[in-house]
């Protein structure tokens, strides 16, 4: 498996340089050798072998980045970067914003004097506002949480502890049975119910003396402990009477199922994203950029604090990265202010 990693990002990076830059045969061959005497032959004599390799595949990215116009100043920030965030996350999530392709077989050119260092602070960018938005989407769940847990209690408080139990059959179940969403996914009391009795038995108290005061987990704290995805599925499963309070507790306006919906999906695509550290930047959904979307669902909650914070923390952070690149203002512009086609 290495073997095959390493002659396929060799192969990414060389495939059109003998063609193209007309590279020295010899030197390509020499490097040739090198990497299959340590891959295939096996000849390895520990750390230092393996941090030779490690050098000589980034002499041959650095090489073949300078020589379509790439400016690299500092190659140990270059090594450094890539060895910590990996080549391909620094390199090629945002390739788009900064090479274009020519008419020479596909192959790419900067689409203006470009740094390394200017490609990895746009990295940096994306981190710290995606950062900044996964601070105020936890807490929109926090208030969607506090109105799904308030209403259910008031809703079912004095059932709650029969209808968790799996051995008792109680008339009057809270949760419907099973509901079907937009897009055919189908959600089971069954699911939900057991995750439920799996946090009851493993809550972690909210401070110190809590079992003792209350004696067991109670519906506020369950619902607390859920991931998002369980607290949203509860709330689906929920009567339509308590599902309309939780909705008008949750958005300034009135909102329906289908849209509520929508609004969630575009949130858990965003979250989904950013959990597994892909660009956002750059990134359109729907025909507008992914953050100024997300930004547009934020505002439409009663709570304007999430909104207010990330719109806040997210100009200084874009501020602060124009005054070293002012460039890209335009830009950013509109990825923050596009408004819908």
């Amino acid at each position: 498996m290495k073997t095959l990693s390493i002659w396929i990002a060799f192969l990414l990076d060389y495939r059109k340089r003998i063609k193209v830059l007309g590279v020295d045969v010899y030197t390509l061959l020499n490097r040739l050798v090198v990497i299959l005497r340590f891959t295939i032959v096996g000849e390895f004599d520990g750390i230092g072998d393996s941090s030779m390799i490690n050098d000589l595949l980034s002499e041959i990215r650095i090489d073949f980045w300078r020589d379509i116009g790439l400016i690299i100043n500092d190659e140990k920030l270059f090594d450094r970067v890539t060895a910590n965030y990996g080549y391909h996350e620094i390199m090629y999530q945002n390739i788009d914003h900064f090479f274009i392709e020519t008419n020479d077989d596909d192959f790419i050119k900067p689409k203006r004097k470009t740094t390394f260092e200017e490609i990895y602070d746009f990295y940096c960018l994306d981190q710290h506002i995606k950062n900044v938005m996964m601070i105020s989407l936890q807490l929109f769940e926090q208030s969607f949480k506090v109105a799904l847990a308030e209403t259910a209690l008031i809703e079912n408080g004095k059932n709650f502890t029969r209808n968790l139990n799996p051995r008792t059959i109680h008339q009057r179940q809270f949760l419907n049975e099973k509901y079907q969403l937009k897009d055919g996914r189908v959600i089971h009391r069954g699911d939900v119910k057991a995750r439920m009795r799996h946090i009851k038995q493993n809550y972690l108290e909210p401070y110190e003396g809590y079992t003792e005061a209350h004696g067991e987990a109670g519906i506020g704290l369950i619902i607390k402990e859920m991931s998002f995805g369980v607290a949203t599925n509860y709330f689906f499963l929920m009567p339509i009477k308590a599902k309309k309070i939780v909705l008008t507790r949750v958005f300034k306006e009135k909102i329906t199922l289908r849209q509520f919906e929508e609004w969630l999906n575009e949130i858990r695509y965003f979250q989904r994203r950013a959990a597994h550290n892909f660009s956002l930047l750059i990134i359109k959904e729907k025909r507008q950029f992914l953050y100024k979307l997300v930004l547009n669902n934020l505002h439409q909650l009663a709570n304007q604090e999430p909104c207010e914070l990330a719109e806040e923390r997210i100009n200084k952070i874009v501020q602060d990265y124009l005054t070293k690149y002012p460039i890209e203002k335009d830009f950013l512009n509109k990825v923050f202010m596009e408004k819908k086609d």
